[in-house]
């Protein structure tokens, strides 16, 4: 049975079920004692949503809240002051999702929550999930398939509003007030424990360290390795700062090339996201392309260059005014396809090393 069959016949159920519900009670803040924040995205989403969950602690500040979250949006939030306990999402819906779902749907429901709050449009499972928690109250996407599960349906896609703006207005429907749009991620002892070694290593007899990562979660958002390297070779003159190669396992291949004949070191694949997070603290530039490491890179304060490809950066970007963001406005950009449609990512490979260079030195002068 293919994908979107699956999907068809599990709405129709759904919607079956639903239409005997009783209509939920009148929504008051005053009521809600337990809340679920539903964020089973990857790194950069789970970030973005640190303003919302902030704003949601501070709105229900006796309440006691639990996050339904994926591994990597758990290893982000693990120690917020404002999450009180996790339940871990089995991941990609596969054979091994349907093993744990039982247990996954028992713990959702021991919960007893009165308010469940969806906080993104690209979880496919988390309007039933949502629902079948059995909370009076249910905040969501409408773009879903499943949003006739939401009791308060809101949207969270825009062509040009910061998805921290969209979320926090969305949330106001809830009684809440924002307090600010600066994101969050707390470390703690053990991640600078990690990075230690590292962060000595770069800092030896220099000026400090940059960190460049050129990878993305989707091809089409890469930095080309050659027009990388050359950036290397011209930073590497006499700025009088280490370089260090951010990435994550699967980039740990394409790191150790790109560092060939380069003055610089790749910790792709030897640091976990928090032990990144705790290097990058260290960081006195960050340039990245529009992706995970570049939201930590903005939640831990670090200044960066961001190279933006195919997304909008008025929608995901830097929140800090002094960042430089570097994008070529062509024909296709911006686009939301997660490959590109010509042979060639043009809108990456048409930004030069000469320019990323000099914005480097820019945003590292304070200008």
């Amino acid at each position: 049975m293919s994908t979107k069959l699956h999907h068809s016949v599990l709405k129709r159920i759904f919607r079956t079920i639903s239409e005997k519900d009783p209509l939920p009670p009148e929504y008051s803040p005053k009521k809600v004692k337990k809340v679920l924040i539903v964020n089973t995205t990857a790194i950069g989403d789970t970030l973005l949503s640190t303003p919302a969950i902030r704003a949601i602690r501070k709105g229900f500040p006796e309440a006691e809240i639990t996050a339904l979250v994926s591994r990597d949006a758990h290893a982000i939030l693990m120690n917020s002051p404002h999450i009180d306990s996790f339940v871990v999402h089995p991941g990609r819906v596969n054979l091994n999702y349907l093993i744990r779902l039982p247990l996954l749907l028992k713990n959702l429901k021991k919960g007893s929550f009165d308010l469940a709050v969806v906080l993104h449009a690209n979880d496919p499972d988390a309007g039933p999930l949502a629902y079948l928690t059995g909370a009076s109250w249910r905040m969501g996407f409408e773009e879903s398939g499943f949003s006739f599960l939401f009791t308060m349906p809101v949207k969270t896609r825009s062509s040009s509003e910061h998805v921290i703006d969209v979320q926090l207005r969305n949330i106001r429907g809830l009684g809440l007030s924002p307090v600010g749009r600066h994101m969050e991620f707390f470390l703690n002892k053990d991640d600078f424990i990690e990075a230690g070694p590292f962060v000595k290593r770069l800092k030896a007899d220099k000026k400090g360290f940059i960190a460049l990562h050129p990878f993305g979660r989707n091809k089409n958002r890469w930095w080309p390795v050659d027009i990388a390297r050359e950036f290397l070779r011209l930073f590497a003159k006499d700025t009088g700062y280490s370089i260090v190669i951010i990435g994550g396992r699967k980039e740990k291949d394409e790191a150790e090339g790109l560092i060939k004949g380069a003055e610089a070191v790749s910790i792709a694949g030897k640091l976990s996201i928090r032990g990144t997070a705790a290097l990058l603290r260290d960081a006195a530039l960050m340039v990245t392309t529009d992706s995970g490491p570049m939201h930590i890179a903005q939640a831990v304060g670090v200044p960066s260059v961001v190279l933006f490809g195919p997304a909008d950066p008025r929608v995901t970007g830097p929140l800090c005014e002094k960042d430089i963001v570097i994008q070529k406005r062509l024909s296709c950009v911006p686009c939301l396809k997660k490959t590109c449609r010509f042979e060639r990512v043009e809108c990456m490979l048409a930004i030069k090393a000469t320019e990323v260079f000099e914005a480097a030195l820019k945003r590292l002068s304070g200008i």
